[in-house]
């Protein structure tokens, strides 16, 4: 039996560039992985065939789900047959915008790369992850990302120092192809508070420019965050295309938020560190593509002051 760890992520800030030829918009956004997390048991089996279980009855287990076309993408390249059961213990809702079905497929395509020795480059990988989800290619690295395009053009900047997030997670799925099919980019022109946060460090002014859509479809998404921010948090904000809210906590009443929000996850950000030797159960601990690889993705701009 094969234990694997597939952590969530929060958007710290997420702005809507453009809309493409092809129907995608152009974002720019920091990822940022946190300490919550999916495990996935997986142990050989003998009939070929994958096998999906999990404890959340409101998620399919079969071929729509990212677990399986990871299977499926690294199969049908490197003509694996190997069948696995796998069972998936939920702790990352869908429709949350924490990334949970996008760090499952990322999961276990590090896995199958490990496990059948294909030596597959992070290059590849990232090639591979963009097919199944945008989100994908971001937890090939984790900690601080800064994302452009509509996700895979990355570039590491310095980790967040750690910090505690809490998180209120409605009891809603959030459609992102409803959100931005509803989405309208305005013509006005303005300074990238991404950019300005890069080089102060100032979080307070960082935004989600999907709110107003999301919030307008979903008012009580809306209500969550118009409460959240009464707490004093430093940042208050929709996770990528929502439900979910966050907050950083280190100077916040957090027994005032618990008493609201009893289902309040407790967590806090990761570095890069982490999540990587946190991630699998490889034979050295750590997954090869984790190695000189990653530092191609540091240097493309200079870094910020995360």
């Amino acid at each position: 039996m094969v234990e694997l760890k597939s952590y969530a992520k929060i958007n710290l800030g997420l702005e809507v560039i453009g809309k493409r030829d092809d129907g995608y918009h152009d974002l720019k956004t920091i990822f940022q992985t946190i300490d919550f997390f999916d495990i996935l048991y997986l142990r050989e089996n003998t009939i070929n065939t994958i096998r999906l279980r999990g404890d959340n009855k409101h998620i399919g287990w079969w071929k729509q789900n990212t677990i399986y076309k990871a299977f499926k993408t690294i199969y049908n390249n490197y003509n694996i047959s190997q069948g696995f059961d796998v069972s998936i213990k939920k702790n990352i809702p869908p429709g949350s915008g924490l990334g949970g079905g996008s760090s499952n497929a990322a999961v276990i395509l590090l896995f199958l790369n490990e496990w059948f020795n294909l030596k597959i480059s992070l290059t590849e990988l990232i090639e591979m992850g963009i097919a199944i989800g945008a989100d994908v290619p971001f937890f090939f690295l984790g900690g601080t990302v800064l994302g452009e395009g509509i996700g895979e053009k990355m570039t590491k900047i310095i980790d967040l120092d750690e910090t505690g997030i809490g998180i209120v997670i409605p009891g809603i799925s959030v459609s992102t192809r409803l959100i931005f099919s509803r989405f309208r980019l305005t013509t006005e022109q303005f300074e990238s508070k991404i950019d300005i946060f890069l080089k102060s460090g100032n979080r307070k002014i960082l935004e989600n420019y999907l709110e107003s859509i999301t919030f307008q479809l979903f008012p009580d998404i809306k209500r969550i965050k118009d409460k959240m921010q009464t707490y004093g948090s430093e940042l208050v904000l929709m996770s990528g295309s929502g439900s979910a809210i966050f907050c950083t906590v280190e100077n916040c009443s957090i027994n005032r938020i618990k008493k609201d929000f009893p289902d309040l996850v407790l967590t806090r950000t990761i570095n890069a560190e982490y999540y990587q030797n946190s991630v699998g159960a490889w034979p050295s601990g750590k997954a090869s593509v984790f190695g000189a690889d990653i530092r191609r993705f540091e240097s493309s701009r200079p870094r910020g002051k995360a």
